[in-house]
């Protein structure tokens, strides 16, 4: 099933992408939420810090794929959204195929670099043997973690979420069950918490793959295979930028790791519990701006920019409405989810200690989410007109500034972790800015295939 987005009501279509994509999201986002909860209430605070500094390692290595997913995606939905269609079964073909080499290349140079990894982040030593074993277990898993996300790519690029949705929603349970047989029963640790995401994450590349090959002609057909360098040129014109994004993103959480982890296993346990809420809450901002990227993307494919500034103001009021919401949900409750992560009866000092840093974050950052919001609103809706090169020196801009604020908060102000939770609006707020000003400057409508109308 596919969707045509150049015509009808916007808020009504950005809904009907944004919930199946949000749902899609939170059961992602589960993955690695719950091998931390497993894994804290079952092995103990020093793996789940262990987890915690791993993920983001794994996160910056996958970052690549990740862009060129998200560039594959624009490039279908401008194709489809052009009347291009008999070009998508090479398209597909020359991004699998790419996809492919860089996964295997990538995986083998994350394994080669684990240790140098972790021993750059300050890694403490109770915590390094549970970080090197999760993040080597999960980066043999990055083929399967890389075509799921471009498969699924691939579908929302023509409008299609509600199938990767019920493929993932399986696969979680799957993921779920694996982590309490592995982890609880057969006492793996952190490896079998690798494990079930492995096999999980399989799963739905698999039944992804299974679907297209059967439901959706649109993106395969017989003799269509094969790599196409013009193709290819446009992906990575795409997606060089949006990997680029996501590497940054992922290198601000690597220097935030940094930052955290010389003040030793609590507040590192900390930090990691209240980012995985931090990053669920987060998600219908992330789920809208998904949608709203791909509402551009069709309609600056058929030249119809007003349509796109339309979707952009639908938008941020939805995201406003969104995120009162989740700053009413996450903040006065951020004790009962923070208890989520460690057990109290177990480990009662270093328990209580975990439980009431990370709280610390989760009140501030949730005041601040609509910042974000608008952020994420006209970023992606420029990045799928085609101009995804801001949308990477956004990011990059961000990320580093919060880096560099929270270090200079720590170390001129006393702050402490403090410093750390402030930098996060306070970085989304010049951000923000920078953002609005490219957007009503009007250049992204240059950047797509199809040549502006309005100018």
């Amino acid at each position: 099933m596919v969707k045509d987005l150049t015509a009808g009501t916007p808020w009504k279509q950005l809904t009907a992408l944004a919930v199946p994509l949000l749902l899609g999201n939170l059961f992602q986002a589960s993955y690695n939420l719950i091998d931390t909860m497993i894994v804290g209430r079952f092995v103990g605070p020093e793996a789940l810090a262990g987890v915690g500094i791993a993920s983001p390692v794994f996160n910056l290595i996958n970052a690549l794929l990740i862009g060129l997913s998200v560039g594959a995606s624009i490039m279908v939905s401008q194709l489809f959204g052009a009347g291009r269609a008999d070009r998508l079964p090479r398209a597909v073909s020359t991004v699998l195929w790419t996809s492919l080499a860089l996964s295997l290349i990538l995986t083998a140079a994350g394994q080669l670099l684990t240790g140098p990894f972790l021993t750059a982040l300050q890694t403490p030593q109770e915590d390094y043997a549970y970080a090197a074993v999760y993040l080597r277990t999960i980066l043999c898993g990055l083929v399967c973690n890389v075509f799921y996300n471009q498969l699924t790519g691939l579908l929302r690029g023509l409008g299609n979420t509600k199938v990767p949705l019920y493929i993932l929603i399986f696969s979680c349970c799957v993921n779920a069950g694996l982590d309490l047989v592995f982890v609880a029963a057969l006492r793996l640790g952190v490896l079998g918490a690798g494990l079930a995401t492995i096999l999980a994450e399989g799963a739905s590349a698999v039944l992804t793959a299974v679907y297209i090959l059967r439901c959706v002609p649109q993106l395969h057909a017989r003799g269509a295979g094969g790599f196409d360098r013009a193709l290819f040129s446009t992906a990575l014109r795409f997606g060089l930028p949006m990997g680029l994004q996501q590497a940054s993103i992922s290198l601000g959480h690597v220097l935030m790791q940094a930052i955290v982890n010389p003040f030793g296993t609590a507040l590192i346990a900390g930090f990691t519990a209240a980012a995985k809420v931090d990053m669920f809450a987060v998600m219908p901002i992330i789920s809208l701006g998904a949608a709203m990227s791909t509402f551009a993307a069709q309609n600056a494919g058929a030249g119809n920019y007003d349509r796109v500034r339309q979707g952009l103001r639908t938008g941020c009021v939805l995201t406003l409405i969104i995120c009162a919401g989740l700053a009413v949900i996450v903040s006065p409750a951020r004790l009962f989810w923070m208890g989520l992560f460690v057990s109290v009866e177990e480990y009662p000092a270093l328990a209580g200690e975990i439980i009431v840093l990370g709280a610390g974050m989760l009140a501030v950052t949730p005041l601040f989410y609509w910042v974000l919001g608008l952020i994420h609103a006209a970023v992606n809706t420029m990045a799928g007109a085609g101009d995804t090169m801001f949308s990477m020196v956004s990011m990059v801009a961000m990320m580093l500034l919060r880096v560099a604020v929270a270090w200079l908060l720590i170390r001129f102000t006393g702050l402490s972790e403090w410093g750390i939770w402030w930098a996060f609006p306070l970085s989304w707020g010049v951000t923000l800015g920078l953002t609005w000003i490219h957007y009503l400057r009007g250049g992204w409508k240059k950047k797509g295939l199809a040549p502006s109308k309005d100018t």
